[in-house]
């Protein structure tokens, strides 16, 4: 598979897709051979543009910015939430975010979370668990490649995140989701028998 790492310039969502069309078509060279395994790439596939939605619609679905009071405006959270997707696999400190808008560090984590209602480092570590959950699901990349493309400085510190918003570690996250997919391969391939 496509390492995400390797193009560190190039925005999330168009990594994405490189990743995406690399995934469609290992699912067209076995489509004909084992139609059960091109169908577990198309759920990787369609996993993989869930993902992107999801960053979009994240974008859209802002709240509109208030004429007056607390919170950030439309603009400034926008700007935000467009260069954590974009840069999620680099270190992002709040002091760098806030400069993003012109803000002082202690003023942009008070609106941030006014705006969306959490604090700006949680929202930020749920965004690296939800982008390693979409490379542990739609791509082989080792555990330690998963957490630096997540902006994570090893395995280890993945682990630990990881398990404290899902309750479980990557590794045995992704060993549910591949005996998922091999029951469901299995069951086809019975079903076809």
């Amino acid at each position: 598979m496509h390492s995400l790492t390797t193009s560190g310039d190039q925005p999330s969502t168009a990594r994405a897709f490189v990743c995406l069309a690399e995934i469609l078509k290992k699912a067209a060279e076995t489509v004909q051979s084992d139609p059960a395994i091109a169908q577990s790439y198309i759920e990787r596939a369609a996993a993989l543009l869930r993902d992107v939605k999801a960053r979009h619609d994240l974008m859209d679905d802002m709240p509109a910015a208030k004429s007056c009071g607390p919170g950030l405006a439309r603009w400034q959270l926008n700007r935000v939430l467009r260069h954590i997707e974009q840069n999620i696999d680099c270190s992002l400190r709040i002091r760098d975010l806030a400069q993003l808008i012109d803000l002082s560090p202690s003023h942009f984590a008070r609106g941030f979370r006014q705006s969306l209602g959490v604090a700006p480092r949680n929202f930020l570590l749920e965004r690296r668990v939800a982008r390693a959950k979409d490379l542990i699901q739609s791509t082989d990349l080792p555990l330690s490649e998963v957490a630096l493309a997540c902006g994570l400085s090893d395995q280890a510190h993945l682990s630990r995140i990881f398990r404290r918003f899902t309750g479980t570690t990557p590794n045995a996250w992704r060993r549910q989701r591949r005996e998922r997919e091999f029951q469901i391969h299995e069951t086809r391939v019975s079903s076809e028998a």
